[in-house]
């Protein structure tokens, strides 16, 4: 071996230097390596767990989000609905009230109206009668006394009021 330029007694340095470095790594460096890789795995893992539970109570207040949104959306469909029919109501009365309104200015109408009619019915009575005991006095003359002629004309205005 001494031919081949390798000395046992480098070998054996060699090899003592190789353990002792092994155990010098071992002590300061892979320890510490190993011990900041768990560390670090281990913060790794509770983020993950956090990032979790986070994704979690997200998802559960979202769902609660979701059911009041809900619920918030049932109530104004509710709200709505009892508006429209509250509007619907006053509609209806009052279209009730213009048709009753309506009604009672027709009914005043004709009542207006057949007073009238009457009215002018009597004054045309009033009218006619006169005319008749002028014609009566004209034709007769002053024979008829005035009772007679009243009688006379009242019964020629209740045979007209017969004839209609």
């Amino acid at each position: 071996m001494e031919a081949l330029g390798i000395s046992p007694f480098g070998i054996i340095a060699y090899i003592i230097n190789f353990v002792i470095l092994v155990v010098l790594l071992q002590m300061f460096l892979y320890k510490p390596v190993t011990q900041m890789l768990a560390q670090r795995q281990q913060r790794i893992a509770d983020g993950l767990s956090a990032a979790d539970r986070a994704a979690q109570e997200a998802a559960l207040q979202r769902a609660e989000f979701e059911k009041e949104l809900a619920r918030a959306r049932e109530a104004s469909q509710v709200e709505a609905k009892k508006a429209a029919e509250a509007t619907e109501r006053m509609r209806q009365d009052i279209i009730s009230a213009a048709q009753k309104e309506a009604e009672e200015i027709r009914a005043r109408a004709r009542a207006e109206a057949e007073q009238e009619k009457q009215q002018v019915a009597a004054d045309l009575q009033k009218e006619a009668a006169s005319l008749a005991m002028q014609i009566t006095r004209k034709v007769v003359g002053g024979a008829i006394d005035e009772t007679a002629q009243r009688r006379l004309v009242d019964q020629f205005l209740a045979s007209m009021g017969d004839a209609k």
